[in-house]
């Protein structure tokens, strides 16, 4: 079947689709800011900032969607999706710092040390991080070898094997081309698949099938970077909400400059046929996350 073929399979969306996940992103963002203070200290306000700065909320509804598509009750795991949003949240604040990435804007508004300054963005980022791991600790909705295992398949794709080293290789990179995929598994794909990975194993998913969703979170998070990468070159950014056209100016490892856009969308069909694979042999049939997992890969924004 073609990648087109698949977006239209993929594709139920209706009203009663919409306020489910309207819903879903309602709650996180409630968690999100509890007990957060826009009239705190100056590090309170900035952390606020930064999470009230709207976003897609991707790897939270990743993790309550597929929660619910296995069969449990996402409400119950709200405070472990507001945790995930914390680290990637952290790891946003870092990467638009001067010495990163150095971007003046995100999701339409002003970076966190634009707006206040380098210093208070990088302790929002550590504070962010300590944050996540304060409020995993504190769930109880999952028994403590659970939430262990949750600790330890999330800290493992953000660490040196994951999006802090896939970050590093993406500093130093110097077009090396055999290294772009790696960068984008390291710094992009590793939180997607941990997310999938760590929502199977919560939800008592074991052998094949969790093996099948490893395999699907591997594939989406490939071609979720790979369509970052084209919007990179291609999108508006009114509609994206922060600076683009600029990976040719930094020399960032991006597929689109070095293999060219055809053969990026072409890899991102195969990418997406794939996580579809994979999602059929875990046996995952809920539109909701299936048409979350379409809108990743053909997007705007």
């Amino acid at each position: 079947e073609s990648g087109r073929e698949l977006k239209r399979m993929t594709q139920p969306v209706n009203r009663e689709l919409e306020a489910y996940m309207a819903d879903m992103v309602a709650r996180v963002e409630t968690s999100l800011t509890e007990g957060i203070s826009q009239n705190g200290g100056t590090l309170e306000q900035a952390i606020h900032y930064a999470l009230k700065v709207r976003g897609k909320r991707l790897r939270p509804l990743i993790f309550l969607t597929l929660i619910d598509a296995l069969g449990g009750d996402s409400e119950q795991h709200v405070e472990l999706a507001s945790a995930i949003e914390y680290i990637h949240t952290y790891s946003l604040i870092h990467d638009d710092l001067p010495a990163m990435d150095n971007d003046d804007f995100r999701r339409g508004k002003p970076t966190v040390h634009k707006k206040f300054n380098d210093a208070m963005a990088l302790l929002a980022g550590d504070t962010l991080l300590t944050m996540a791991f304060e409020k995993i600790a504190g769930h109880t909705g999952l028994d403590a070898e659970k939430k262990i295992r949750f600790i330890q398949i999330i800290t493992r794709s953000i660490g040196i094997l994951g999006m802090a080293g896939g970050q590093a290789l993406d500093l130093e990179f110097s077009g090396q081309t055999d290294l772009i995929a790696r960068i984008h598994r390291m710094k992009t794909g590793e939180l997607i698949r941990a997310v999938m990975v760590a929502a199977a194993e919560i939800s008592g998913v074991e052998g094949e099938r969790l093996h099948a969703l490893n395999e699907a979170g591997k594939s989406i998070g490939e071609a979720f970077q790979l369509a970052d990468d084209l919007l990179d070159l291609d999108g508006d950014e009114a509609v994206v909400g922060k600076k683009l056209h600029k990976d040719k100016d930094n020399h960032s490892p991006n597929a689109a400059l070095f293999f060219g856009r055809e053969h990026v969308r072409k890899s991102i069909d195969r990418a997406y046929e794939n996580t579809i694979k994979h999602l059929r042999m875990a046996e995952i049939e809920a539109p909701a996350f299936l048409d979350l997992m379409r809108m990743m890969v053909y997007r705007k924004r």
